[in-house]
């Protein structure tokens, strides 16, 4: 469930333990952009209207971020089925002269 703006900032408030992973949930965008952690802090504090992130903070989310990424939905991933195969009993054929006649190689080569 993402948290709003308001839930937010009351986190980074009271210095919660998840206010790290919050943020990162809020402002996934700005972290996929590779800004440098200056620019990413402005922006962040911009849309927030206080001061409250901090370099130690990005750095953290930017360490962490990777563990924290959103799972992709289950519907793209490729269904299995299992299909079952009809066994068809092979049908050995043997030679009737090679039965009769042990010495019968059957090769063409052998008559020449």
């Amino acid at each position: 469930m993402k948290a709003s703006k308001e839930q937010l900032i009351r986190l980074l408030e009271s210095r919660d333990v998840r206010r790290r992973r919050k943020l990162y949930e809020y402002y996934e965008h700005y972290f996929q952009q590779q800004h440098s952690a200056r620019f990413t802090i402005e922006l962040i504090n911009a849309d927030l209207g206080f001061a409250l992130v901090n370099r130690q903070d990005v750095k953290y989310i930017r360490a962490h971020c990777n563990q924290w990424k959103t799972a992709q939905p289950e519907t793209a991933e490729k269904e299995q089925h299992t299909v079952e195969k009809k066994s068809v009993k092979k049908e050995i054929w043997t030679n009737q002269e090679e039965l009769k006649n042990p010495i019968f190689t059957g090769s063409k080569l052998d008559s020449l």
